[in-house]
């Protein structure tokens, strides 16, 4: 691979991955303006129930649309489906700006979710159908890295702005996404399930910096043809032992993510760091700090993901998690249900929580769309990766409509015992059932998920024979 080719796999993979930056700047969008909504000086007045709703809205959004998003891609193509996400949140803006009703808000919500379910299903199968396997997973783990700086950016704007102003920040996201996305090449996998040869074969060339690509382009067809040649439906997703395997590794992976507490503390963790610090630090500085520590981890997690591996990052990623997450529900169990004062112990509750974050972000947070893009094989990429983020976001929705919930009528203990267990068991699980896909091409991933003899590429050729396999 040359210094060229590689960089314009780095362009198009964070081009692409411009798209998850908005989508950041959206499912966060509402967190620096909760208090805003519920006081008596709202731009939108609202219950603290209707604000929860609000919230959490938008995993309904990206449900709705998960399945007909995977088929999309597969008519019309990756980018052309990606680039949509665009004038989506684009329109969910412009909503906000001029109209100040709460049904609107619901109905803008649910956009910026379809917009979120077409960047979470597709934008790492465009990644990983781009790259060259030995910097797959470096590309890929910068789509979590790109939605935490869009995190970061509602959290550095929306305290300190009102809310029109806020907004406008906010709109100049899916406008530079838009410009940039536009100009690159269509996935080259995609054009070859089409039967687009010619502009298949000059995307290729494009993304490997390269004219002599007639070869390893031949083999590539050869190989998609033979893939397509059986029409993906439903019943693709469990026919072979290897397709089920993919499937439970998949839906394993998603639900540890969602339901280990990940999606509901990165809503909720500000509010709890703040007061565990009883108030003495502002309220805007644990979010910055927060989103720092979010976008560095993960950042460097996209490096460790080639360098250690997929099942390593996963597997300490889990069982991590289970003892911080433990040492949390303890602190708040003996808080809540006995009279030992806890109180001068607040840092381990904090650092548990800070600790629980930052082993997500190396492990179990960027790399469930690693492995989703790499475990399923081509017919059915699209529709796993469509069915997996269905239940996603079944888990997510659920996950952060239960934690206030579970707060109030038990007590918040009861949501860091389930976190501790549910990170537990799935660590077990990956641990027999997990294969390591870091530096193999994706056909050799499918030989391993079928228990054939992986052949080994040498290294100036891995990449070109089956690169989109």
């Amino acid at each position: 691979m040359t210094d060229e080719a590689s960089t314009r796999q780095w362009l198009a993979s964070l081009t692409c991955a411009l798209c998850m930056t908005m989508i950041g700047t959206c499912f966060v969008w509402t967190t620096p303006l909760m208090v805003a909504f519920i006081s008596p000086e709202s731009p939108v007045p609202m219950t603290t129930t209707e604000s929860s709703w609000v919230a959490s809205v938008i995993e309904l959004g990206m449900i709705a649309v998960a399945i007909p998003i995977g088929l999309l891609a597969d008519k019309f193509g990756r980018k052309t489906v990606i680039i949509l996400a665009g004038p989506l949140v684009f329109l969910a803006w412009v909503l906000v700006l001029f109209t100040r009703s709460l049904i609107v808000l619901y109905v803008v919500r649910i956009l910026q979710g379809f917009a979120m379910g077409i960047g979470y299903i597709l934008v790492p199968v465009y990644i990983a159908e781009i790259s060259e396997p030995k910097m797959r997973g470096l590309l890929s783990g910068q789509f979590q890295t790109f939605y935490y700086l869009g995190t970061l950016y509602a959290y550095s704007t929306g305290p300190f702005l009102d809310y029109d102003t806020y907004t406008l920040c906010l709109i100049i996201v899916p406008i530079v996404f838009i410009g940039s996305f536009a100009s690159l090449p269509e996935s080259p996998y995609y054009l070859l399930m089409s039967q687009q040869t010619e502009r298949a074969k000059a995307s290729f060339k494009w993304l490997r910096a390269s004219p002599y690509v007639d070869k390893e382009f031949a083999l590539i067809k050869t190989n998609v043809e033979e893939d397509m040649s059986r029409k993906s439906n439903w019943k693709d997703l469990i026919p072979t032992s290897a397709d089920r395997k993919a499937l439970l590794i998949a839906l394993l992976v998603c639900f540890i993510k969602f339901m280990n507490g990940m999606t509901a503390i990165s809503l909720y963790i500000s509010q709890t760091l703040f007061e565990a610090a009883g108030g003495s630090i502002p309220y805007n500085t644990v979010t910055l700090f927060l989103g720092a520590i979010l976008i560095l981890t993960t950042f460097f997690a996209a490096f460790l993901s080639d360098a250690v591996g997929r099942r390593p990052l996963l597997i300490l990623s889990s069982f991590c998690s289970a003892i911080f997450c433990s040492l949390v529900a303890a602190y708040y169990y003996l808080e809540k249900e006995t009279t030992i004062q806890v109180s001068s112990y607040s840092w381990v509750m904090v650092g548990s929580l800070i600790c629980f974050c930052i082993v997500c972000n190396i492990g179990i947070g960027p790399l469930m769309q690693t492995i989703q893009a790499e475990c399923f094989p081509s017919r059915t990429r699209s529709l796993g990766g469509a069915v997996t983020q269905m239940i996603s976001s079944c888990f997510a929705f659920t996950n952060i409509k239960m934690y206030q919930e579970l707060d109030d009528a038990v007590g918040i203990y009861v949501n860091y015992i389930i976190f501790a267990c549910v990170s537990l068991i799935g660590g077990i699980f990956l641990c027999v059932i997990l294969p390591e896909t870091a530096g193999r091409s994706l056909g050799q991933i499918q030989d391993e998920m079928n228990n054939s003899q992986v052949t080994t590429v040498p290294e100036n050729e891995e990449c070109d024979v089956v690169t989109y396999m």
